[in-house]
């Protein structure tokens, strides 16, 4: 960053549910991609429920993710 260029040096993820937030993490990654499977296992270990259907952005579609999600959570949707 010392070439005066702005770079996020963070990113949060938020899980919403009728426009309130119910849960955050932190990272210290820069895309969405790498930040998704640490989020969601986070969601796991607490006593909060899964979603039913997680919609997200472009961003955060990859194979890796997709195999993820459908070995975590059957019947459950994905939709980018």
């Amino acid at each position: 960053m010392k070439n005066g260029q702005l770079k996020p040096g963070y990113n949060v993820q938020i899980g919403t549910e009728n426009q309130f937030i119910l849960f955050y993490t932190i990272h210290q990654r820069p895309t969405d991609t790498r930040c998704f499977i640490p989020h969601m296992e986070k969601l796991a270990s607490t006593s909060l429920p899964m979603p039913q259907t997680v919609i997200a952005d472009t961003g955060y579609d990859s194979e890796k993710i997709m195999y993820m999600w459908w070995g975590m959570r059957k019947n459950r949707n994905l939709n980018f």
